[in-house]
């Protein structure tokens, strides 16, 4: 029995997007998380643009670039609704449900509509999943500051968030452009993170379904896409001091490098996305892909000497089942 090479792809696309996520954290807590979301996607772009240049073909397929702009339009839905969820609700609810939601929506799609088979080792292993993604972001962070780490690399940075202490209280801190509603407890902050898991999810299922002789246009097409629908949004965060923040149009400075190697990572971790589900199946990859936030946090523990809360440990304990279970799986299946 020899292990599939596709899931060692899906275990270095979520070390990918794992490694990216906490690059570009730790650059949002000094430019901000808006800035740094527009930011990587330079780095996207060159990476997409580089394949694409290395494989040229003779003419566009118009369904790569299709599902390759309904990834992006799907990631940068989920972004905005997650940072709206996260002045609504508590880091744990906003954050988690719309991870759970991104973790079991392809796999249902997959098995549902895609023709993949329903098996109890892949059912078992959604599941694992699910509480591995629950367990690692769930653990408690700084007062007032939460490092977002969506499911795929569209916004991450540091935004106020509302604590589970605080959670029906007013809170003057700044709202994001799109939400200046007081949090609370409302149907928006019950919905908003469940519309943000669906907007990462339909990003998964687009990329995989991206036609492998031509992935390196839909891979442009989603960087592309990104990069206007995030300039977009930079711009309009620009609070009327335009003049003064102008510069950081482009990437500039150390940050800027770190920020713009994060968004390379993220597209190499799209391309082994794709390449995974292609060969073991989208609700194998999707599962094994979710536990990339053990990532930052196994980087945060080797670099910066940080202890994991046993809520913490018993997720990077699960995420290690989770990649073994899905071995097991492709084991199984070929």
């Amino acid at each position: 029995m020899v292990v599939r090479v596709e899931i060692l792809c899906a275990v270095l696309a979520a070390a990918m997007f794992g490694a990216g996520h906490y690059m570009s954290g730790t650059a949002s807590r000094r430019q901000g998380p808006v800035a740094v979301a527009y930011w990587t996607q330079f780095g996207v772009v060159a990476v997409a643009l580089t394949l694409l240049l290395a494989r040229p073909v003779d003419g566009w397929d118009p369904a790569a670039l299709l599902w390759g702009g309904g990834a992006a339009l799907g990631g940068v839905v989920g972004s905005l609704c997650l940072y709206a969820a996260l002045s609504r609700a508590t880091f744990t609810l906003a954050v988690g449900a719309s991870t759970v939601t991104t973790t079991v929506t392809p796999a249902l799609v997959a098995m549902a509509l895609l023709g993949e088979q329903v098996t109890s080792l892949r059912l078992a292993l959604v599941g694992l999943s699910m509480l591995t993604v629950w367990l690692l972001v769930s653990q408690k962070r700084q007062e007032g500051v939460a490092v977002v780490t969506s499911p795929l690399p569209v916004v991450t940075g540091s935004t106020p968030v509302v604590h589970e202490q605080d959670a029906g209280a007013s809170d003057s801190a700044p709202r994001p452009l799109w939400s200046q509603k007081k949090s609370g407890s409302s149907l928006g902050a019950a919905l908003l993170p469940l519309a943000a898991g669906l907007g990462y999810a339909v990003e998964l299922v687009s990329v995989a379904q991206i036609p492998g002789e031509s992935f390196t246009q839909g891979l442009s097409a989603w960087a592309v896409v990104s990069l206007v629908v995030m300039l977009l949004v930079f711009l309009l965060r620009r609070d009327g001091s335009g003049a003064a923040r102008l510069p950081r149009l482009v990437p500039r400075g150390g940050a800027g490098a770190l920020v713009v190697l994060a968004g390379g990572f993220s597209a190499a971790g799209m391309m082994l996305f794709h390449l995974s589900a292609a060969g073991i199946g989208l609700a194998t990859t999707s599962a094994v892909v979710a536990v990339y936030p053990a990532v930052p946090i196994l980087l945060a523990v080797a670099l910066l000497r940080e202890r994991p809360s046993p809520r913490g440990w018993a997720g990077l304990l699960c995420a290690s089942v989770v990649v073994g279970l899905g071995a097991l799986s492709t084991v199984l299946q070929g």
